[in-house]
C-alpha cells in the first residue's frame, strides 16, 4: 500500500499506516550516522591505546612510582579521615537556656 498523496490530503488512517515506515526510515538514517561517527573514532582510540601501551612498556618505573604514590596518598587520606571521625567529641547532653 504505497500512498502518493501529500500529508494534507491523507486521512488519519493513512497517516497512521505510514507512521511505522517513517519511524523506520528515520531510525535507519540515525543508525547510519552513528555508524559513520564510530568508524571515524575507532582509529584515533586505537592510536591513543597503542601510545599508552608503548609509554607503559617504555618507562615502567615511572608508572610504578605513580601507582605507589597514589596508593600511599589514598592510604594517608583514609587514615586521616578515620582519625578525624573518631576524634570528634559530641557532647552527651546539650543544655539550652532561654529567658522569656
Amino acid at each position: 500500500m504505497d500512498i502518493q498523496t501529500t500529508s494534507a490530503d491523507r486521512t488519519w488512517k493513512e497517516k497512521l499506516a505510514a507512521m511505522p515506515r517513517d519511524i523506520k526510515s528515520r531510525s535507519m538514517a540515525k543508525l547510519n550516522d552513528a555508524r559513520t561517527a564510530v568508524a571515524s573514532v575507532k582509529p584515533r582510540v586505537n592510536a591513543m591505546t597503542l601510545k599508552a601501551n608503548d609509554s607503559m612498556r617504555g618507562n615502567p618505573a615511572k608508572w610504578a612510582g605513580i601507582a605507589g604514590a597514589a596508593g600511599l596518598g589514598v592510604g594517608l587520606l583514609g587514615r586521616f579521615l578515620q582519625r578525624r571521625s573518631h576524634n570528634r567529641h559530641v557532647p552527651a547532653v546539650v543544655i539550652i537556656e532561654a529567658a522569656c
